[in-house]
């Protein structure tokens, strides 16, 4: 999907292009030398949003090196609708940014301006950025925890990676709505149940009605007319009491806006029944074709030693040797039980690319520091692995490990230069 990506001014690159090709890519090199860097200035490229540890960076001028003016990032890719390529051109200033679309080859651009851009892009590669994220990244330590973890957790860890978890921030929200609208409703009940209150300890329109006729005719024949007029003007102002007490159970915030949110209310409590729903008939029907992928990754590993690899419901996984035995995961080596987190880990990513219903595939897989957490023995497992993974058009490899060089068909090595100088970049076929 990615095939070049050039920087200007961008975190620790002056002026630097990628050539990212079909097949696997490792970008290596040690902490600090810039690895992150192009991982933030591809997704900004594509979504004008960066992702640290799931926050966003607080400001886009953070993104432009230090004592420049500007950023700017050029990222060439193949769009998965319609398989043309596109260059999309972003400048950062501070505190804004812009961008120009073209198609290949085109000098004059068919999309200008961030938002306009953003659309466009969205449209092409077919998905948001939360999309995006769950088909393409596999992120630091995803591949390590997922065998230390209960089948509940783990369970949820893989729902997040499959992207699924949006679903249940949305019903949160949606909770969080009906909370809302339950406080207003409360209100409106609180206000009718004092007005009917006040209403019950005030006199009836025909009781007042009848006390003043009686003062009127106590006017014509008493002695003490100052007091019943006192009276009488008290009782007025009962009666235009009791009228506005009743304008108020009558008014449209009373029983328009009241019926309104009870409607508003039981409507989001059935979008907050479909939203709990939708994530686990969306796993059963993926789990079936993650089971298929992992297990094609991890027998093209370790298919001499064993038959087949199985997953339950709760994502338990059992080895079964080439007797047909079985044989438990906490049985196996250390490179045995990596390679089975990486089957499963990364076959949740090509099951979703292979049986995605959103549009066609990006093709890409990027791998985020894969060997994050493993000690000497596990990691040395991981380059078979990664080479051995074809399900896709594209991988990126990121990571420090020197070893993850033999992963990869391709190497951009990354060494840092110094203080304010750009690494020192070199490619190897």
């Amino acid at each position: 999907m990615l095939s070049k990506l050039r920087l200007l001014d961008f975190k620790v690159f002056t002026d630097q292009e990628f050539i990212i090709k079909p097949g696997s890519t490792a970008i290596v090199g040690p902490n600090g030398s810039g690895k992150t860097s192009i991982l933030e200035a591809i997704e900004f490229a594509l979504f004008r949003q960066v992702t640290r540890k799931e926050k966003k960076i607080p400001k886009v001028e953070d993104l432009i090196q230090h004592g420049k003016k500007r950023a700017i990032i050029e990222l060439d890719f193949k769009a998965p609708i319609n398989r043309r390529t596109y260059r999309v051109r972003r400048s950062i200033h501070p505190g804004e940014t812009n961008a120009d679309l073209f198609e290949e080859a085109e000098k004059e651009p068919f999309a200008s301006g961030a938002t306009k851009v953003d659309e466009e892009i969205r449209k092409l590669v077919g998905m948001d950025r939360h999309a995006f994220s769950a088909l393409t990244y596999v992120r630091q330590g995803e591949i390590d925890r997922l065998s230390r973890m209960t089948p509940k957790t783990r369970r949820g860890d893989l729902y997040s990676m499959m992207g699924l978890g949006l679903y249940e921030k949305t019903s949160d929200r949606t909770q969080k709505e009906i909370r809302e609208i339950k406080k207003q409703i409360d209100s409106i009940d609180q206000t009718r149940s004092r007005l009917d209150s006040i209403k019950n300890h005030l006199p009836s329109h025909k009781e007042i009605a009848d006390a003043l006729i009686a003062i009127e005719k106590l006017l014509k024949v008493s002695e003490q007319s100052k007091d019943l007029t006192i009276i009488q003007e008290v009782l007025q102002k009962v009666e235009t009491s009791l009228f506005e007490v009743q304008n108020q159970l009558d008014s449209p915030e009373m029983t328009l806006e009241l019926d309104e949110l009870k409607r508003v209310s039981d409507t989001a409590k059935y979008l907050k029944t479909v939203l709990e729903t939708i994530p686990d008939i969306a796993e059963a029907q993926l789990r079936p074709h993650i089971r298929t992928e992992a297990r094609e990754i991890f027998t093209s590993i370790f298919g001499d030693r064993y038959s087949d690899l199985i997953i339950d419901d709760d994502y338990e996984v059992s080895l079964y040797d080439l007797r047909g035995n079985r044989v438990s995961l906490s049985a196996a080596s250390g490179g045995e039980d990596v390679c089975v987190n990486f089957a499963l880990r990364v076959a949740v990513n090509t099951a979703l690319q292979k049986h995605s219903v959103i549009g066609p595939p990006p093709g890409l897989i990027i791998l985020d520091e894969p060997g994050a957490g493993l000690d000497t023995q596990r990691r040395m497992w991981l380059p078979s692995a990664i080479a051995g993974l074809k399900s896709v058009e594209q991988v990126i490899v990121v990571t420090h490990m020197e070893e993850m060089r033999d992963s990869a068909e391709r190497v951009i090595s990354l060494t840092p230069q110094g203080k304010d100088r750009q690494p020192l970049v070199a490619e190897i076929e």
